[in-house]
């Protein structure tokens, strides 16, 4: 089971990055780009644009990556 155990919104609240905690303990985190859809329905939701494939031994290195791969996917500053 995996929890998330942060969440990192990008200054236009467009991308956010979660920090997540594996069942065996590791880190990983998944980036989410939110899209909003007319059609005859509304759409708007969280949709994964990169789901981590690497391991982090701890919850501080995973958010400096996460801060890192939200950088490069919005294009924006975080602080």
């Amino acid at each position: 089971m995996k929890e998330t155990v942060k969440e990192i919104l990008s200054p236009s609240k467009q991308y956010k990055v979660e920090i997540i905690k594996r069942h065996d303990g590791l880190y990983t985190t998944e980036v989410y780009a939110w899209f909003e859809w007319d059609d005859k329905y509304a759409y708007e939701y969280w949709s994964p644009i990169n789901q981590g494939l690497s391991l982090i031994d701890t919850e501080e290195r995973a958010i400096e990556i996460g801060i890192e791969q939200l950088k490069e996917y919005s294009g924006e500053l975080i602080d």
